[in-house]
């Protein structure tokens, strides 16, 4: 009887296991698929101007470089992130950033 209970526990290990494995790769797909879907960014709007980000650049200056612009800075880094779906601050030469307007 121990033998069959050893191979039993064996078996149910097995698929607790395998089971475990497929719930992992399904969830890493869905959050794949879905922070994927998030990434498209609208093209830029009438009175919308898009910005290439230069060596250097942060996001800080160029909201300090806009000119004729109503909002704080620390208000405009949100709106550049907001509108172009920014998970940090984090940004790279040649990336292009859409400016939102006024």
């Amino acid at each position: 009887m121990s033998k069959q209970m050893s191979g039993l526990r064996k078996h149910g290990a097995k698929i607790v296991v395998s089971f475990m494995f497929f719930v992992l790769v399904f969830t890493s797909f869905l959050v794949m698929g879905s922070n994927a879907s998030s990434m498209h960014v609208a093209e830029a709007s009438e009175g919308e101007q898009v910005v290439v980000v230069s060596s250097g650049d942060t996001l800080w200056s160029i909201a300090s470089r806009l000119e004729g612009r109503k909002s704080s800075i620390g208000f405009m880094v949100f709106r550049i992130k907001d509108r172009n779906q920014l998970q940090s601050e984090t940004i790279t030469p040649g990336q292009k950033l859409i400016i939102p307007n006024n």
